[in-house]
């Protein structure tokens, strides 16, 4: 989700997938403020409704099972200024993102799902900035409604730039939220190679 004027694009987001996780099993209504132009599963014009959710985080949808719900589209919320971030050599990227990860409070699934999708997305440059939004900016760029409402929310998103050259950034802070009760995980990202971004 995003509206930065460098990025030429207006108001995107990539990959965002949402994981559920409630005590017992739970029938849920999800939805996003965001035009969503992909989706796996089928996004209907209201949303997912009826998603039957597991304590495992299985999802059952329309006679199907998913593991997750996966959305692409564009929000209507401004991407806030990133002042943030750490800049790091290309061949270290990987090893930092994992601990990124870690420290940000993602399972090992969660986290195995964001390397699969990322790491091939990594700018081909000698540095890479990485900087991370948390829960209350995403919710202020693209909420996440869902009823009944979850105790814990933790939504990350990676804004991840290559850079022809170091530079010095005032480095983030990232704490893990703890997970009580039922709790939803999402994640996305944004990555640019200093021209346009790259939305898949």
């Amino acid at each position: 989700v995003f509206s930065r004027q460098d990025l030429v694009l207006v108001g995107g987001c990539a990959k965002p997938v949402v994981y559920a996780y409630p005590t017992s099993p739970t029938l849920l209504d999800v939805s996003v403020g965001a035009d969503v132009t992909m989706s796996d599963p089928l996004y209907e014009a209201d949303g997912w409704n009826n998603v039957m959710a597991m304590p495992n985080g299985l999802l059952g949808y329309n006679g199907k099972q998913y593991d997750s719900l996966f959305w692409e589209g564009f929000g209507n919320g401004a991407y806030p200024e990133i002042t943030k971030g750490t800049v790091v050599a290309k061949d270290r990227v990987e090893a930092t993102l994992q601990a990124n990860l870690e420290s940000l409070g993602l399972n090992q699934k969660e986290s195995a799902d964001f390397m699969d999708f990322w790491t091939a997305k990594i700018p081909d440059s000698p540095y890479v900035r990485l900087s991370w939004l948390g829960t209350n900016e995403i919710e202020r760029l693209a909420p996440l409604y869902i009823s009944p409402a979850p105790d814990t929310r933790i939504r990350v998103f990676l804004d991840m730039e290559g850079l022809p050259a170091y530079q010095a950034m005032t480095p983030q802070v990232l704490t893990s939220q703890p997970r009580v009760g039922f709790t939803v995980v999402e994640w996305g990202g944004l990555v640019t190679d200093g021209s346009v971004p790259l939305l898949r």
